[in-house]
Parts: structure tokens; C-alpha cells; sequence
């Protein structure tokens, strides 16, 4: 059943089209229709009351038709635009697919995937700058993968709205309010987040560096913040390296995205077909990886990745673990293979709680957990557990013992864990256990800084992943 919107769209188009459904939007009310003219369904875009209220009809209709010159194979084109009861609407072409945003949602993208769509991506930019449009609001909400290609949509809408508001001089809204409504903080490149009116196509870039951030990583860099911290973190706070989020991501390709993220615009790109080119170089894809910063590691060891010495400490720490392992009592057939032979190894990540109960804690125990998931589901042979099948069976009321999460799960390891902050301090503590055994294969702890909370996620993921894999051998 149409909303009242959505019946008041369907008259005044008449027969020409059919209204068949409302989705979700943002600056806009979104309408899939059928074109019977053309036996094709397309998306209609009403503006939103609260910012066609301030816009002038008829500039946004010539700024928005600009938008429609752009003929692309990476951006969905603007088929034409018009008014309904003094609310401004455009029709596009509907695109049968998900949004990039629907697919962060299930997890962080492979490096290989990544690359090809912010390929697709850095391609409708540059063909969009040459012809003097800037999109303003670069998000995986506007990406739509579709037929294995990624196209850019909603181009030139947050400049057709911003420039038919400006030109309303009698309008209420500041240039700072105008900034702010049109843009996605998460998103906002410094210049965009402080209101800047001169705003350019570098402003894309530093979108486009957030979102190919957020594909590796997961979330964006600034993530967990109101709309107002994100702003001022924006224009003053370096981004977290992406190398400190995710190990397995090629060093070409981090400098890209990193240089992508400068403050400074002439700092960026020249260009997006600049970034283009860069993307098609092999190395982004195979290249070597980037170095994790250093992070205070406490437990059984401790690492200083400090220069030469980084090499050194490794080689020892893995020594010394490697002979705790093998000195350790053998339960059943032996500690260190915690399967049958011929059975493929599995494991399980557990929830990691919070221990002190608190809402930082939890957010933090929540990433953690997920990047451990992601960390071990890329050991090569093992069988991992979803997320949400560990967490539906280890949440259960009255809990659950291991061996009986194990045998839900149908796995012969769980990692769990907790987290825990005093003051300024981090401390994530994990424990490997063979719930088939009973027994314990391996724990560590690691420390840091509560603002470095990726930096001690990265070195627990790379401890986590080396001790998985050796039994999974």
C-alpha cells in the first residue's frame, strides 16, 4: 500500500507510470515505479520536505539536468526531472543489485574486490570532474554493484540543492547549515565539513579514501562518534593507519587511500583518473604489505617493534612459543592437533565481553570480536563459525558450557576473550581452547593506549592468527 506521498506521486504522473513500491532514502523519498512507454522500472527521487523548503524549483531543475549530460557506464544517469506540489523529483534508472553499503554490511571486503570497485569508482569520477561535476556526497549508500560493476548514483544532487539554496537570499540557512545538511559527516572531506564554500572535485577524493577505508576495514575511520565529533575529527584528527585495522592489505594500495585521506587538499591526488591509473599497477593487488605501527604487548611475551629489533623479537617470541607448545602435557592424543586426522579443522569466535560493563567497552569488545572473526576465517583450511551463530549460541539464557557451544556450533575450537579500559588504558585478553578436550591450547593479553584501540586489535589479530594456524595444520 502506497503512502500519501506516494498516491499524490502516482496522480500526478498519470498512466505513463506505475508507482509500485517506496524504499529507503536519504535526502530524498525513493519511489520504484514502471515505465510502461519503455517497459522498464526506474527510481524516483522526491526531495525531502525539510530541504525542498528552502530550494528554489527551478535552479535545482537546471542544476540537477546537468547532472543528466553525463553518460557513463559507471553512473546511473538522471532520465529527467520535475515538481510535485512545490517538491522537487528526478527519475533515474532502478538498478537491480545491492549498494555497497549492503555489502560492508556482511563484512569486509577481499583486497581483490576492493580494488575492482573503487576501479569502477575513481573511472565515473573522472569522467564527472572533466565535465565540471562534483558529486558532494561519495558513500557506499550511492555505489550500486550491479553485473559485477560498481556505478556512482546521485550525481550532482547535493550541488544542484546547495546551489538553488544559496541563490534564495531571503532564506534563513546559513552557508555553515547548507554545509553541514549536505553532506554525510562520515564522508565530509575538512574543507565540506567546515563549510567551505568552494568546495571541489577533491572533496570526491577524500570521500572516495573513506570509502575504500571502510571496504578493508569495516567501518569508517572516525566510526562510533556523534555527527559533531566526526566533524571536528574531519578537519583535526589523523585517520587510524588502515595498517593498523587490517594486516593483508598491500602497501600501494594503503598509500593511495591514505594519501586520499590528507587534510590538506594539494596534498591529495591530482586526480581521480590519477587514482585510476595508480589502481591498475599489480603491486596494489600483490604488492608487499604495509607495516602495522608498533603496540606494547603484554602476557607471556612482550614485543618492542622498534626498528631491526622488530625482527629480532619476533624470531625469539616465536621460538620461545613454539617450545611452550611442544613442552606442554599432551591431553587425549596430543595438544597440539586438536582434531582426528582427516578432519577439517574448525573454530569458533566467541563474543569477547566487556568487562567492565560499559558502553566503550562494549563497543570496543564488538569490533574486536568481528575483526578476530575476519582474521582467522582467512587461515588457510580452517572452517570458522559465523559471527552471528557464535554469538546467537553464546548468548543464550541460562549459558551455555564451551563443550556444549562446540557441539552447537559444530567445532573443535572457540576463542573467547574479554576487554577492559582503566583510565587511558586498553587491555584485550584472549583464550584458545579445545572444547573437545577440555583444554587450553593458548593465551596472551595485549595492552595499549584506549586511542590506539587498533593498533592492539591488529597485533591480538596477528597472535590470534599465528596460533590458530598452527593447529589448524
Amino acid at each position: 500500500m502506497l503512502s500519501e506521498l506516494g498516491e499524490s506521486l502516482q496522480a500526478h504522473l498519470g498512466s505513463a507510470y506505475t508507482v509500485e513500491r517506496e524504499l529507503g532514502g536519504g535526502m530524498s523519498r525513493v519511489f520504484v515505479a514502471h515505465d510502461h512507454r519503455l517497459g522498464r522500472q526506474v527510481a524516483i527521487k522526491v526531495l525531502l520536505p525539510t530541504l525542498a523548503a528552502a530550494v528554489n524549483v527551478e535552479r535545482f531543475d537546471r542544476e540537477i539536468m546537468l547532472a543528466a549530460g553525463l553518460q557513463h557506464p559507471n553512473i546511473v544517469p538522471v532520465l529527467h526531472s520535475g515538481e510535485l506540489a512545490h517538491l522537487p523529483y528526478f527519475v533515474m534508472p532502478y538498478i537491480r543489485g545491492d549498494s555497497l553499503r549492503m555489502r560492508i554490511n556482511r563484512g569486509p571486503l577481499s583486497v581483490r574486490e576492493t580494488v575492482n570497485i573503487l576501479k569502477d569508482i575513481a573511472r565515473a569520477l573522472a569522467y564527472a570532474h572533466e565535465h565540471d561535476v562534483v558529486h558532494r556526497d561519495i558513500k557506499p549508500d550511492n555505489v550500486l554493484l550491479a553485473a559485477g560493476a560498481a556505478m556512482v548514483t546521485d550525481f550532482g544532487v547535493a550541488k544542484a540543492i546547495s546551489a538553488s539554496r544559496t541563490s534564495r537570499p531571503q532564506t534563513s540557512h546559513t552557508i555553515t547549515e547548507v554545509g553541514v545538511s549536505l553532506g554525510t559527516p562520515a564522508y565530509m572531506a575538512p574543507e565540506q565539513a567546515a563549510a567551505d564554500p568552494k568546495v571541489d572535485r577533491r572533496a570526491d577524493l577524500y570521500a572516495f579514501g573513506i570509502v575504500a577505508y571502510e571496504m578493508l576495514a569495516g567501518t569508517p575511520p572516525f566510526h562510533g562518534r556523534s555527527p559533531q565529533a566526526i566533524l571536528a575529527a574531519q578537519i583535526s584528527e589523523a585517520p587510524p593507519p588502515l595498517a593498523a585495522r587490517r594486516y593483508d592489505v598491500p602497501a600501494a594500495l594503503v598509500d593511495i587511500i591514505m594519501q586520499c585521506l590528507e587534510k590538506d587538499p594539494a596534498r591529495r591526488p591530482k586526480s581521480a583518473a590519477e587514482i585510476a591509473r595508480r589502481l591498475e599497477a599489480p603491486a596494489v593487488v600483490s604488492g608487499r604489505f604495509a607495516s602495522p605501527p608498533a603496540v606494547i604487548r603484554r602476557g607471556t611475551r612482550r614485543l618492542y617493534m622498534i626498528g631491526a629489533a622488530a625482527v629480532l623479537a619476533v624470531i625469539l617470541s616465536g621460538m620461545l612459543l613454539r617450545a611452550r607448545w611442544t613442552s606442554a602435557p599432551a591431553t587425549g592424543a596430543s595438544a597440539a592437533a586438536p582434531v582426528a586426522a582427516g578432519v577439517t579443522p574448525s573454530i569458533a569466535v566467541l563474543p569477547l565481553s566487556a568487562a567492565g560493563g560499559g558502553a566503550r567497552e562494549a563497543g570496543i569488545a564488538l569490533g574486536v570480536t568481528s575483526e578476530l572473526t575476519n582474521a582467522v576465517s582467512r587461515v588457510q583450511g580452517l572452517r570458522v563459525a559465523s559471527q552471528r551463530a557464535a554469538t546467537n549460541i553464546a548468548t543464550r539464557t541460562p549459558p551455555l558450557a564451551l563443550r556444549d557451544i562446540g557441539n552447537a556450533l559444530d567445532v573443535a575450537m572457540v576463542l573467547e576473550g574479554t576487554v577492559q579500559t582503566s583510565a587511558n588504558r586498553l587491555r584485550v585478553a584472549v583464550r584458545l581452547v579445545n572444547v573437545r578436550q577440555d583444554s587450553t591450547l593458548w593465551v596472551d593479553s595485549f595492552e595499549g593506549p584506549v586511542d590506539s584501540t587498533f593498533t592492539v586489535q591488529d597485533a591480538a589479530s596477528r597472535a590470534v592468527v599465528s596460533a590458530v594456524a598452527a593447529r589448524a595444520r
